[in-house]
Order: structure tokens, then C-alpha cells, then sequence
């Protein structure tokens, strides 16, 4: 089936973009915790961060910071966006979007302008929106990351 052309005269209402992930642009991550990887200290940098293996202390990024499932994070995190799909345990603060994945286990002090959280996801911690945002968004996964 042929989409319409977004740019034909009249197709104002009829052709919507398919709605993208605040992460698709962010797919191409700059700096890698690979799996089987501990590191401990203090972490500063800009870009983003793709977090397989275990990181413990504090993390400060200017970009997103995507906890995969088999990861293990523990300490203060300070960034401008996060996917949390492993274990977290702190306090993370968001100047951006947290998304709490269903594979997630976190136990922290968040904040953030934005919160979606997965169906299934674990949380034990206070959360604070801080966006104006009524609440924390919850959603069910219907497609892989």
C-alpha cells in the first residue's frame, strides 16, 4: 500500500509521519559500558552512553544514558535523558525524559521533567515530575526497542 505524499495539496489531515521514539535519534551512542565491564568513580561527558555491564558511583552526561537489561547501576546519575532497562539504584535526576522499560528494576530517587513507564515495570522510590506533568505516564510495550 502507497502512503499518501505528505506534501500534495489537501493531504493536510490525512497524512500523519509515523510517531518516532525520543531515543531514534539518539541510536548511534558515542560511548559504550560493555557487558562484563565494572567500573567505579565518577563518569563526565557529553554525548551518549550505552550501558551493558555495571557502573557504580556518579555519572554525569549530557546526552542519553541507556541502561540496558543486563546492566547494573548504582550511585547518583545526572543526565539529560535515561532508559532504564536493567537494574538502578540511587538517585537520577533528568533534565529530559526518564522511560522506565518493563525489564526494569529500580530502586532510586527520581526526577525529571518527563516519566513513561512500562507496564511490568519495578520501581520502589520517590518520583518527581517536574515538566509540569500531571503524572507518570504508563504505557504497555508494543513493539522491541
Amino acid at each position: 500500500m502507497e502512503r499518501p505524499d505528505p506534501a500534495a495539496p489537501g493531504s493536510e489531515s490525512r497524512a500523519q509521519p509515523p510517531r518516532r521514539r525520543f531515543t531514534d535519534p539518539a541510536l548511534a551512542l558515542d560511548s559504550v559500558i560493555g557487558p562484563g565491564v565494572e567500573l567505579e568513580g565518577t563518569w563526565r561527558g557529553t554525548g551518549n552512553l550505552d550501558v551493558h555491564g555495571g557502573f557504580s558511583g556518579t555519572l554525569i552526561v549530557d546526552g542519553l544514558v541507556w541502561l540496558r537489561p543486563e546492566s547494573r547501576v548504582s550511585g547518583e546519575l545526572v543526565v539529560t535523558d535515561l532508559v532504564v532497562e536493567g537494574t538502578l539504584v540511587g538517585s537520577v535526576r533528568a533534565t529530559g525524559k526518564i522511560d522506565l522499560r518493563a525489564t526494569c528494576r529500580v530502586e532510586a530517587e527520581i526526577e525529571a521533567a518527563q516519566i513513561v513507564a512500562a507496564e511490568g515495570s519495578k520501581v520502589e522510590g520517590r518520583i518527581t515530575v517536574s515538566g509540569g506533568a500531571d503524572d507518570v505516564v504508563a504505557y504497555s510495550e508494543r513493539r522491541e526497542s
